[in-house]
């Protein structure tokens, strides 16, 4: 995947099981039980999880993507 895709899915404000598996490179069921040990680290640390939806701000941290990165990416290769 491109900068510009993973751009495209992190400026999101919730990341789907889709997205997830996009930014993962992987299936259905490994993205499952990411999403679910990410849902439960955010609910031990007092979060309220609306809905099947994780907050994007929490994924981008847990997998530290770099944003300043990308950005450089996408302005050099522009």
């Amino acid at each position: 995947m491109s900068a510009e895709e993973t751009m495209k899915i992190i400026i999101k404000q919730w990341c789907n099981l889709a997205d997830l598996m996009k930014l993962l490179h992987c299936g259905r069921n490994k993205a499952l039980d990411i999403k679910r040990q990410i849902k439960d680290k955010l609910i031990s640390e007092g979060y309220y999880i609306p809905g099947n939806d994780l907050p994007m701000q929490a994924v981008v941290d847990i997998l530290k993507i770099d944003i300043d990165r990308l950005e450089r990416i996408i302005k050099l290769n522009k």
